[in-house]
């Protein structure tokens, strides 16, 4: 029984000495950028990575048998360019940001309007959502813990798919300032579509139907929490059309909070994202740290 015991604890000392010498042999990296992976079809993503804390053995011992340790809350973001153009490489300070607050982040390209239809960039988004499933834990994230955010028609993109069931169970969707949750009503209050809308949306009243998000609101529930942004252009109107859909979703039981950006412009409200002091940056924070927890 003593040679057990001695043995044990022989194998024990080993194996934190091994732990150790192999904490000390993995420096603190910086912030990494992980460039052009290919999710679907050609399409890309980037993925910003945080920079890691040095590793110390107790929290390698810990590691072993869990494989979820140490795993990071990840935010899928949708750029903007009304349908019609833009890039993954649109997204201001939003890198810097997040990876200092602990998220990755996951920028994705998705196909325009004419070459493709809102169906379809709809598709690119799950597809790439569920790429980030299968395989961010190559790259530190949680798969278990995802945001979508998104600005302007990249906000109209995660809120249609969230509405519609296909991106499967996400912690939260941030849409930052759109005005295309319910076209009927946006060509109502208009008088009409216009740039960037009607190229992207058409001309037939079926489409604006079939690509509102408040169509698929209102014949189901279960969805998940959503942070509105919405700036001060085009005033009252952008208003009513955020908090209209923030209404119809409460009312399918989904908690839902609404940041009133009357201060910043349709511009301003996504590039000031991350600086200190601003108020948009703080309330973003307080959502990401209440549903990825």
């Amino acid at each position: 029984m003593p040679y057990a015991i001695n043995r044990r604890s022989a194998l024990k000392l080993a194996v934190t000495g091994f732990l150790t010498l192999l904490a000390l042999a993995l420096p603190a990296s910086g912030a990494m950028l992980h460039d052009g992976v290919v999710y679907s079809g050609g399409l890309q993503l980037d993925i910003h990575t945080p920079a890691e804390e040095p590793v110390r053995a107790s929290v390698l011992q810990l590691n072993l048998f869990n494989a979820s340790a140490g795993l990071r809350p990840v935010v899928i973001y949708a750029h903007g360019g009304g349908w019609v153009k833009g890039d993954r490489k649109r997204v201001y300070s939003l890198p810097r940001w997040l990876n200092s607050r602990g998220y990755l982040l996951v920028a994705i390209d998705y196909r325009k309007v004419p070459a493709t239809t809102i169906d379809g960039q709809a598709r690119d988004l799950a597809d790439a959502v569920s790429w980030v499933r299968t395989n961010i834990r190559r790259y530190g994230g949680d798969p278990n813990r995802i945001v979508l955010m998104g600005h302007s028609a990249g906000a109209h993109l995660v809120a249609l798919t969230a509405a519609r069931g296909m991106v499967g169970a996400v912690r939260g969707v941030i849409p930052n300032d759109v005005q295309a949750y319910d076209m009927v009503a946006y060509a109502g209050m208009r008088g009409s579509l216009g740039y960037p809308y009607l190229d992207a949306f058409g001309s037939d009243p079926d489409n604006w139907v079939r690509w509102s998000p408040v169509t698929y609101a209102r014949r189901s529930a279960g969805f998940p929490p959503h942070f509105f942004l919405h700036s001060g252009s085009d005033g009252a109107r952008r208003r009513a059309l955020t908090n209209g859909y923030a209404n119809l979703l409460r009312s399918r039981g989904a908690r839902v909070e609404v940041f009133d950006g009357g201060r910043y412009t349709h511009g301003s409200i996504a590039s000031r994202l991350g600086r200190p002091g601003d108020a948009a940056t703080a309330a973003v924070e307080r959502f990401l740290e209440r549903v990825t927890r």
